[in-house]
């Protein structure tokens, strides 16, 4: 019985094209890990490494979810199935489709350490990855959130030579952070069945708390035109939605916060990165020779990873019956991508003048990140969420707290602007020529795309034939 149910999980959730894909994918990574000869990779490895696994563990618990079907509450849940056997196989699709991904990112890596002992460490983070997004949904969003930014700091304590960090296991601590990881992956797994085994009951507590909420502080458009409506709805407060889209499936978030309290936030993160790169040495007029220089990488990095985030929210909670009546369509989108990019920049800024003044005080590498921050990143942002409109759509209608989408190509396609991002963001803040070059073909691009008319009513084609209303 429970081969046939892990068999009717899988196919449920996951399209044949999308399980050919990643099998490809996997036995792809299996050979490259056994290509890379053992041999120390040395610090700059284990830190952007620690990082990476900081930023995920932190999203999933801040937006997990649990891949629940509107099809599995009107059938699944009310066959006579074992719950160890209906938990086992929705933990296994998770598995599928979350933790597999840290083992993909970072499996082809733990060759390149001493000790394969890192094998071990890449599992239980997968584990933990996989549970935390099960466990998520059960907890209040204020405590989640809270929860996720303990979880990160944790993982980056590494980096002070904390031995007992979910990170320090690729920092140099290698046993006593393997413990730790171990530990974790038992506790959150033990919590992600026992979420699992009365996930029906969590489902209700969830949708009673969703619809039962408050309204605090509505918003009031009297008076505004259509245009000055959509600037002051996405400048007077920000809207800190995202659409995470992870290995082929979207999973959305949404919370609008004051721009005061979102500026301040910033500010003291800007100020937070400003003091660790000073800390880090002196300045040096070449971004080759500054022991700064990771820092000064990884920062903009994190910035990227963050607007991409936002990017995928733009499109996806749209109401098109509504928007498209009050603007023709590409005057409202052209808009609505400007108030959003101009919401951006409004977080950015504090980095930006962090950069402006670690680049007076001397600090070379400082330049390169300046014109990522106010130039690539917006620039990509805008290209981002043009890329999601037109290839991958998806309509938020307010269901409950579970996956909306199978599991496909074309939703990973969605993740495959962010790789080049990536990629164009840590050679430009490596080399401030390249960062002008790349800014300015980036603005050009994503300018001329946001003006076309033409673009704009092959989006509304793509947004009505994948089902928004």
């Amino acid at each position: 019985m429970l081969l046939s149910l892990l068999k009717f999980v899988v196919r449920t959730r996951f399209s044949r094209p999308f399980l050919i894909f990643m099998a490809i994918m996997f036995v792809y990574y299996i050979g490259i890990s056994q290509a890379i000869p053992h041999q120390s990779e040395g610090e700059i490895l284990g830190y952007y490494g620690t990082a990476i696994i900081a930023f995920f563990l932190a999203m999933s618990l801040a937006t997990g979810g649990v891949m629940i079907l509107k099809s599995d509450r009107d059938y699944l849940f009310t066959l006579p199935l074992s719950t160890r056997d209906l938990s086992v196989s929705i933990f296994f699709s998770q598995f599928m489709a979350f933790g597999i991904t840290i083992l993909l990112m970072f499996g082809y890596l733990y060759q390149s350490f001493d000790s394969p002992l890192l094998l071990v460490d890449l599992i239980a983070l997968a584990m933990t990855f996989t549970s935390l997004g099960i466990v998520a949904p059960t907890i209040t969003t204020r405590v989640r959130l809270m929860l996720s930014a303990a979880l990160a700091l944790w993982t980056l304590l590494a980096f002070v030579n904390f031995p007992f960090s979910p990170g320090s296991a690729f920092y140099g601590n290698l046993y006593d952070g393997t413990a730790i990881l171990v530990g974790l992956a038992a506790v959150t797994t033990g919590a992600a069945f026992r979420g699992l085994s009365r996930i029906e009951l969590d489902m209700m507590k969830n949708l009673v708390r969703s619809t039962s909420t408050e309204i605090k502080s509505p918003m009031s458009y009297a008076g505004k035109s259509p245009i000055g409506a959509i600037y002051s709805m996405n400048l007077s407060s920000i809207s800190l939605a995202g659409r995470m889209n992870m290995a082929g499936t979207s999973r959305y978030v949404s919370r609008r916060v004051k721009t005061r309290w979102v500026v301040t936030t910033a500010s003291i993160l800007a100020a937070a990165y400003f003091v660790l790169v000073v800390r880090q040495g002196p300045p040096q007029p070449f971004a080759a020779g500054s022991n700064s220089l990771p820092t000064s990488v990884l920062v903009p990095i994190i910035l990227s990873f963050f607007a991409f985030f936002l990017s995928q929210s733009v499109i996806t909670n749209e109401r098109v019956w509504l928007s498209l009546t009050s603007l023709p369509p590409a005057m409202y989108f052209r808009h609505l991508v400007a108030s959003r990019v101009a919401s951006l920049l409004v977080m950015l800024a504090p980095f930006a003048a962090a950069d402006a003044t670690l680049f007076a005080l001397g600090y070379g590498e400082a330049l390169g990140a300046l014109v990522v921050t106010v130039a690539v990143i917006p620039s990509a942002f805008v290209l981002e969420i043009l890329w999601a409109a037109y290839v991958a759509p998806i309509q938020v209608k307010g269901d409950d707290l579970t996956m909306p989408a199978q599991f496909s190509l074309r939703q990973m396609s969605a993740t495959l602007p962010m790789v080049a991002v990536l990629i164009l963001v840590s050679v430009a803040v490596l080399f401030p020529l390249v960062a002008l070059i790349e800014g300015g073909a980036l603005i050009v691009t994503s300018a001329t795309l946001t003006t076309n008319a033409g673009f704009w009513s092959r989006v509304v084609t793509r947004l009505t034939e994948s089902g928004f209303i």
